[in-house]
C-alpha cells in the first residue's frame, strides 16, 4: 500500500482548507490517490468547526482589524488557533483501511497508531483520550478532549477531526510545537490549562524533524510506504477554485452557509 506524501509551504487558511477538501473529493472518485499531507499557515489562522455556531472572539473582529486569517473547516469540532504547530491531513478511500478500522472511532485509532510511534521516537509517550469527553465547554477545541485526541499526562497535545464523503475520509489535526496561552485565549475564547506542547514537554526539535518522525511512525504502523510528490495540475485548479468561491466567503466562514448550488464541486 502506498500513500502520496505532500509537504506544503505555509499557505493562507482558505487555501489550506480548500486543499484538504480537494483531497477528500479526489479520493471519493474512481481514481483515488491516498495522501498524507503536512502544512502550515501564513498568516496565522483561526479555524472554526464545520457546525460551530458560537463564534470565538477572534472571528468577531472585522477583517480590517485582523492580522490573521479566519476560516471554517470542512470537519467538526471547535476553534483552533493555528500558529506554532505541525498540521497534518490524511485522506483515502475507506476500503484502504482494515475492515475493523472503517468506523469513525476505528479509523481514528488506526490512523493514530503511527503518530503515537513517531512521538515515542521524540521521547514523548502519548495516548488517545478516553471515549468520554473531558474538560471545559466553550469555543476552544483545546479546552477539552475527546476520543480522537492525543494526551500526554492528561493534557491535550494533538487535536483531530474527521469527515467523510462517498466512501472516502478526511482526517486532519494539529500538533502543538509550542503555545502562547494568552494568545489562544484571546483568539479562541477558552483556556489552555488542559493542553500541552512539545516545547512544554522538553522537545525542541525543528518542525522538519517532527514531521520526519511522524512519517516514519506512520509507515511502521500502517505498513504503507510514503512517496513524496507534488500536487497535480487539476488538483491545484480545484483548490484555487474552492479557496476563492467557498473558503474565502464570509457566508461560509461566519455562518457555514454554502455558496449557491452549482457554484462548487
Amino acid at each position: 500500500m502506498q500513500f502520496r506524501l505532500i509537504l506544503d509551504p505555509p499557505k493562507r487558511g482558505a487555501w489550506n482548507m480548500a486543499a484538504d477538501e480537494t483531497l477528500l473529493r479526489r479520493n471519493a472518485t474512481t481514481d483515488p490517490l491516498p495522501t498524507l499531507r503536512f502544512y502550515s499557515w501564513n498568516p496565522y489562522c483561526l479555524s472554526l468547526g464545520r457546525l460551530q455556531k458560537t463564534l470565538p472572539p477572534g472571528a468577531l473582529l472585522p477583517a480590517s482589524e485582523r492580522d490573521f486569517d479566519v476560516v471554517r473547516r470542512p470537519t467538526g469540532g471547535r476553534a483552533v488557533w493555528h500558529a506554532q504547530e505541525v498540521t497534518y491531513s490524511i485522506c483515502a478511500p475507506l476500503d484502504f483501511l482494515p475492515e475493523t478500522a472503517r468506523s469513525v472511532q476505528g479509523a481514528y485509532e488506526w490512523l493514530s497508531r503511527g503518530f503515537l510511534l513517531g512521538l515515542q521516537t521524540l521521547g514523548v509517550e502519548s495516548k488517545l483520550a478516553p471515549n468520554e469527553k473531558r474538560g471545559e465547554g466553550g469555543t476552544n477545541c483545546f479546552a477539552s478532549s475527546a476520543a480522537c485526541d492525543f494526551l500526554v499526562n492528561g493534557k491535550k497535545l494533538i487535536g483531530a477531526a474527521q469527515c467523510r464523503l462517498e466512501g472516502a475520509f478526511l482526517q486532519h489535526g494539529s500538533l502543538l510545537l509550542s503555545m502562547n496561552p494568552t494568545e489562544w485565549q484571546e483568539k479562541t475564547g477558552g483556556p489552555m490549562s488542559g493542553a500541552t506542547s512539545l516545547a512544554e514537554l522538553g522537545v525542541h526539535e525543528p518542525r522538519e524533524k517532527v514531521v520526519e518522525a511522524l512519517c516514519a511512525g506512520f509507515e511502521r504502523a500502517s505498513g504503507a510506504s510514503l512517496l513524496q510528490e507534488q500536487w497535480g495540475g487539476e488538483e491545484c485548479e480545484h483548490t484555487e477554485y474552492l479557496a476563492r468561491d467557498k473558503y474565502s466567503t464570509s457566508g461560509w466562514t461566519l455562518e457555514a452557509v454554502l455558496p449557491p448550488k452549482g457554484t462548487t464541486t
